[in-house]
């Protein structure tokens, strides 16, 4: 790869991160975006070290390797580094051809620290234009948003390679992330037509049934591990004090005519 198609690529990143949208933190919400972006960093350089540098790019390579160091003592300040490391992916993915590496860590710190993101207008591949877009969140279907009119939820077929480019999407984990919608959509439906049987408020009862089905995801997700329990010390005999006996009495018989 020519250094002057790294420069320019370099340079074309730059302007694309000024037009990104609002890229402020809410510092309530600062903590998740931190351990993403701890993550995403920490993976990056471990896979950074596994390339071997480009001719004529060994200086770019320590730029970059110092650019890693960097973000990982801004990472230890709690300091949110959001276009610088976005520049750095981005430069660190050209060089390797590919995200395989980090794809996991990439696609938790890209999508939350999208939602919020502000565009004058958004473009779909068929002319439609959504103005004053804000995106409330990213999913593995596409985007879910806010605009002038309404709001409204965009496959990522329908958006620009410059989306599909940046957020990852396959047509594959589109398909089961729909599935997996469409049966839990039927379940919450089911459970709701029961309620209406039953005389109960529908509106309360999907709300129900929702908050049903995600504790249950929840559960399924993270199963209880058994505590490791750790070897105890023998058990000891107490020892026992003698005990004084007093020597019983002895009772006379009483007599069978006698009566007290």
């Amino acid at each position: 790869m020519k250094m002057g198609k790294v420069s320019r690529t370099v340079l074309l990143l730059q302007v694309l991160v000024l037009t990104f949208g609002d890229l402020n933190a809410d510092p309530g919400e600062a903590q998740p975006e931190l351990e993403c972006q701890a993550a995403l960093v920490e993976a990056l350089a471990v896979h950074f070290e596994s390339l071997a540098p480009v001719d004529g790019a060994e200086v770019r390579f320590e730029e970059l390797r110092a650019g890693l160091k960097q973000l990982k003592a801004d990472a230890l300040a709690q300091k949110l580094s959001r276009e610088h490391l976005a520049l750095l992916e981005r430069e660190i993915r050209i060089l390797s051809q590919g995200v395989t590496a980090y794809r996991e860590q990439y696609l938790q710190w890209v999508r939350l620290t999208a939602e919020g993101e502000k565009h004058q207008e958004l473009r779909l591949l068929n002319g439609k234009v959504y103005r004053e877009v804000v995106i409330r969140r990213v999913t593995d279907v596409g985007l879910e948003i806010r605009h002038l009119s309404g709001s409204a939820r965009l496959r990522h077929d329908a958006l620009g390679e410059e989306w599909k480019d940046r957020f990852l999407w396959t047509g594959d984990e589109a398909h089961r992330s729909l599935v997996a919608e469409a049966s839990a959509d039927r379940k919450v439906a089911e459970l709701q037509r029961y309620a209406v049987e039953q005389g109960r408020d529908p509106v309360v009862a999907r709300e129900e049934a929702k908050a049903r089905l995600y504790l249950a995801e929840l559960e399924s997700s993270a199963p209880i591990v058994p505590a490791k329990l750790e070897p105890s010390a023998p058990l000891e005999l107490a020892e026992l004090e003698p005990a004084e006996l007093e020597p019983a009495r002895k009772v006379a018989p009483r007599s069978p005519g006698k009566s007290r």
